[in-house]
């Protein structure tokens, strides 16, 4: 169980170490001399390049013993972390966001695979939950804290924090997590794209995560223009969603029920969260009642996919998960784009309605992966 609690910490810290900019977007604009523009590249740009890399460098790297590599990417995330925090010109602070986003996909590729093997008596979606837990509290008080830092210290110091504490886990991870050998070497991408399952998990995860960020990386102006949220409870109310998210991992890890089922069950939910936020520009009471469900679902739709990846590929469980990190950042970074030229042209129901449909259609891809799941099995 300690093992897995390492593991927790690790994500939690790679995690803040993605999103720790957009809490500190200003503070770093105004300390290098950019606009918030091109300080938010730091976060869309860095997602963009992990889709691209993950998958080839996951490969690349598959014959790297899981301790090492693990461990390694924290000696990374904490070295670039603490760079950071020294840094006084944006070009340079954008080479380390580069090298970082290189690293990235490779830790969140293998991550849930290490975490099914230091736990083998556990139930699969027990093991990535316990190692997912770090990424519910990463979204619940990863921003916030980084926020809190920035503004007593500032946000070199956030930077400083969360690099020091990664070169802990580093040590931690060589301490105390047991050697353990690649299980496959030398995989042939060429031979993977083939495959029409890795596609659908790549394609499949990216509608899901793309439906979901294209409303929440919009979330404060929909509080504010839906439901007409006054300025001093938006922070509680995205705590609630934190907090919720937190135990929607917890529930979602013990779920008796398949990965591609919670997929489904998220993205349904998704659209209804929806329509209870609408509702709420009626009733504004109800945005209590969307933000616990939203939370819940965004814990669903961050441990489900890889769990759904393993399930498809068991005998290539990290190139199924390097799949799934590419369609998750993808879906990131879509979202993020598609929300925006949404809100900007057509305003905030508009929207909802966006990221319902899309969602709508990831539902449909789910029900036709059955046939890929299928014809996996007869080959």
């Amino acid at each position: 169980m300690v093992r897995l609690v390492i593991l927790s910490v690790g994500t939690f810290i790679w995690l803040v170490t993605e999103i720790m900019p957009i809490g500190l977007l200003t503070d770093i604009a105004q300390g290098l001399h950019v606009s918030p523009g091109q300080a938010g590249l730091l976060v869309t740009g860095y997602a963009w390049l992990v889709a691209v890399t993950a998958i080839p460098l996951t490969l690349l790297t598959s014959g790297v013993d899981r301790r090492t590599l693990v461990a390694g990417l924290l000696l990374l995330a904490g070295c670039v972390d603490v760079a950071c925090a020294f840094v006084t010109n944006y070009a340079v602070m954008a080479v380390l966001r580069i090298i970082l986003a290189f690293g990235h996909g490779i830790f969140w590729s293998v991550i849930a695979g290490v975490a099914v093997r230091l736990a083998p008596d556990m139930p699969v979606a027990r093991a990535t939950g316990w190692a997912f837990g770090g990424v519910a509290v990463g979204f619940a008080a990863g921003i916030p804290l980084a926020s809190a830092i920035g503004q007593w210290l500032g946000w070199r110091a956030a930077f400083a924090v969360c690099g020091v504490s990664a070169l802990v886990v580093f040590a931690a991870v060589l301490a105390l997590l047991p050697a353990m050998p690649a299980q496959r070497r030398h995989l042939d991408l060429r031979r993977l794209l083939r495959q029409p399952v890795f596609a659908y998990i790549a394609v499949l995860t990216m509608l899901v995560i793309t439906a979901h960020f294209t409303a929440y990386t919009y979330v404060v102006p929909l509080l504010q223009d839906i439901p007409h949220s006054p300025e001093h409870l938006i922070p509680v109310l995205l705590l609630v969603y934190g907090v919720s998210g937190i135990g929607g991992n917890w529930v979602g890890a013990r779920l008796p029920c398949s990965s591609g089922r919670l997929i489904g069950i998220a993205t349904a939910a998704l659209v209804a969260s929806h329509g209870v936020m609408v509702a709420a520009g009626w009733m504004p009471g109800l945005i209590w009642v969307d933000m616990v469900v939203w939370g819940i679902v965004s814990a669903f739709m961050n441990m489900a996919p890889q769990n759904y990846a393993m399930e498809l590929a068991p005998d290539e469980r990290e190139a199924a998960c390097s799949f799934s990190v590419t369609g998750f950042n993808a879906g990131i970074g879509m979202g993020a784009l598609c929300g925006g030229v949404v809100l900007g042209g057509s305003g905030p129901y508009a929207v909802l309605a966006w990221s319902a449909g899309i969602a709508v259609l990831a539902l449909l891809v789910l029900g036709a992966g059955r046939f890929v799941v299928g014809a996996r099995k007869q080959a």
